[in-house]
């Protein structure tokens, strides 16, 4: 019953911060089999504006639940790591766009929209160690495209150097104190970021603070 008891207990916290945020939220609690529990969610998920999942580190299930919400929900996804769960921050007022021009990312863009207007900052990175003229008018294109929508952005390329891209991004938001990662999932098929390593599985292996992921 301790399951019970604990899911219980997370229920009233978040009813208590909802209400104190003043968020329209619901609940539903359920007793699932292990396997139901990720397609449970991504079904529920399809009406919801987006999801927020405790991520815990390097965990199988966590990453079960995030890749059936981003495949099969049609929906954003918010990722909050447990690890940092104390130090993370409510306003999201630094944000970081990681850019590749991917269908993922331009996505991720469209539904972080409402927070990148409220935000103070800003940053849009694209990792690259080419530099090419197209990646140059690409995040400059895309920041015009921010400013149409009320959005001031800044942008930058970021050498690569040998590192993955996700351990960039993670650096990154560690040296600007970033409050929020907005970026697309899996701009290469799953099966070859299992077999190769990518800057989603890295990320979202371990999140390195707030990161909302679409696909």
């Amino acid at each position: 019953m301790r399951g019970t008891t604990d899911a219980r207990g997370l229920l009233r916290a978040f009813d208590d911060a909802a209400t104190r945020f003043g968020v329209r939220h619901v609940q539903d609690l359920r007793r699932l089999p292990g396997d139901e529990i990720a397609p449970a969610l991504a079904w529920q998920a399809r009406l919801r504006d987006l999801s927020l999942v405790p991520v815990k580190a390097n965990s199988d299930q966590s990453e079960s639940i995030i890749e059936q919400l981003l495949f099969k929900s049609g929906r954003p996804v918010l990722l909050c790591p447990e690890e940092l769960a104390t130090e993370l921050p409510v306003t999201l007022d630094d944000i970081l766009i990681a850019w590749d021009h991917s269908a993922p990312a331009a996505r991720a863009i469209a539904d972080a929209l409402p927070l990148l207007q409220a935000a103070a900052s800003v940053r849009v990175i694209t990792a690259t160690d080419n530099r090419s003229d197209d990646e140059l008018r690409s995040g400059k294109a895309l920041v015009g495209h921010l400013a149409e929508h009320g959005v001031t952005a800044s942008f930058e390329t970021v050498r690569i150097d040998g590192s993955s891209v996700g351990k960039i991004f993670e650096a990154h938001v560690r040296s600007n104190r970033i409050d929020l990662l907005v970026m697309g999932a899996y701009r290469h098929s799953r099966l070859n970021e299992i077999i190769w390593g990518g800057a989603t599985k890295t990320v979202m292996g371990r999140p390195p603070c707030w990161v909302m992921m679409s696909r």
